[in-house]
């Protein structure tokens, strides 16, 4: 399989840096940077004539096999509860075949903007077994050249709720999902749902990613528990989660300890405000909450916080294109993050920080790492927030990604 042009020697000419005021040469050899410098060269491979060149974009919480239902759908979703309702009941016409054609047409749409690394939320019950973690596992293998895919075994309708799901949870991570999932608030108890996954973690040598707190009731704070167990077993830096919402209802003095507690664990926290705000304060009459996971607050705890899509076209979120700059535009509105040092970071949750969040390293446009980039029509954060609606090229390990060649 090819992904474009061969990985010999190459310079992409003219490319601005963030961090950096002169216009730079990228020289590109083996698929790794192996030089930066001032842009000197006359006749570069690629001129890239002063657009934004950025870290490859990183999805750190996706749902694929569950987007592009609404065509599907008997109702409309009401509600969080009534989302996961209809999706379960949605689940008995999914196939392989399916679930690979919806999640292609979603991987294409978000490497069109620059996306090189996806973790994938993957689910598995009483009703879909391992289906949907096998049809996953597969495009994984048959996207590598053009994206890294990440498997996170996730068990959306509980551990202990579910006949089979211990045994599934067990079968996932052995036929090679990457990451050990969770959802607490899926079980009547919560307490030991997280253990059931902190012990798999630790048996297997995985990382957890955590769906969590996902509400406006200032009382649901798995949280607390998740970076209790995070430090008593030395898990710090290798557990993330999403949503957090729950978070931003409760009062401020508790809301900054917590915050701490959670930079003290380590643990990356990812931001998912297209389903969070859709879904949250809706039974607000009076000074409805935005139902958004408190960003400022985490970031000035020193706690590591990524953003991502999250859902496409289905029950928990009925629009979206897949692509991860519009969510980030969303929440750079949301939270007010307009001057450029914000828009700067915005930027960087979906890509520096989403690289934390999602275990990546070496993942930056430095000297001596893979040269696996996108470029934008930009010249800052601000205005790829702005204006930029796609990436005018992706390079993955030294090679042109070409969209036309991935699988569809």
């Amino acid at each position: 399989m090819t992904t474009g042009r061969s990985p010999q020697a190459r310079i992409f000419g003219r490319a601005r840096l963030r961090g950096r005021a002169d216009l730079c040469d990228l020289h590109v050899a083996d698929g790794r940077i192996v030089q930066i410098g001032a842009s000197e060269c006359e006749h570069p491979d690629v001129d890239l004539a002063g657009a934004l060149v950025l870290p490859g974009l990183v999805e750190a919480h996706l749902h694929l096999e569950k987007a592009y239902l609404l065509d599907r759908m008997p109702r409309e979703a009401t509600s969080l509860a009534d989302a996961i309702a209809l999706t379960s009941q949605l689940k008995s016409t999914f196939t392989p075949a399916d679930i690979r054609t919806r999640s292609l047409r979603l991987i294409r749409a978000a490497m069109g903007c620059g996306v090189t690394t996806v973790r994938a939320h993957v689910e598995f019950d009483d009703v879909l077994g391992l289906t949907a973690v096998e049809a996953i596992l597969a495009l994984r293998e048959e996207v590598r050249d053009f994206l890294d895919l990440q498997v996170v075994a996730f068990p959306q309708e509980g551990l202990t709720s579910q006949r089979t799901a211990r045994a599934l949870f067990c079968s996932a991570i052995e036929l090679g999902a990457d990451v050990v999932g969770g959802i607490p608030y899926a079980d009547d108890d919560p307490g030991e749902h997280l253990d059931l996954a902190f012990d798999l973690a630790e048996r297997t040598g995985r990382p957890l990613d955590f769906h969590l707190d996902f509400s406006d009731d200032p009382d649901q704070l798995d949280i607390i528990g998740v970076a209790e167990r995070t430090i008593a077993r030395g898990l710090q830096g290798r557990v993330t989660v999403g949503h957090l919402t729950s978070l931003g209802s409760v009062e401020p003095a508790r809301a900054c300890a917590i915050a701490d507690l959670i930079a003290q664990a380590g643990i990356s926290v990812v931001a998912l405000p297209a389903t969070d705000v859709f879904l949250n304060g809706r039974a607000d009459q009076v000074a409805p909450r935005r139902g958004l996971t408190p960003v400022r607050l985490l970031l000035e705890a020193g706690v590591n916080v990524a953003l991502a899509t999250n859902n496409v076209q289905n029950p928990f979120t009925p629009f979206g294109r897949g692509r991860i700059t519009e969510t980030a535009s969303l929440l750079a509105a949301l939270c007010h993050f307009g001057s450029l040092a914000e828009t700067d970071t915005v930027v960087e949750m979906i890509t520096d920080r989403a690289a934390v969040a999602v275990g990546l390293t070496d993942h930056a446009v430095v000297e001596g790492a893979p040269a696996t980039f996108a470029v934008f029509d930009a010249r800052t954060a601000r205005d790829l927030l702005g204006d930029a609606d796609r990436a005018v090229l992706v390079v993955k390990g030294g090679r042109e990604i070409d969209l036309e060649q991935v699988p569809r």
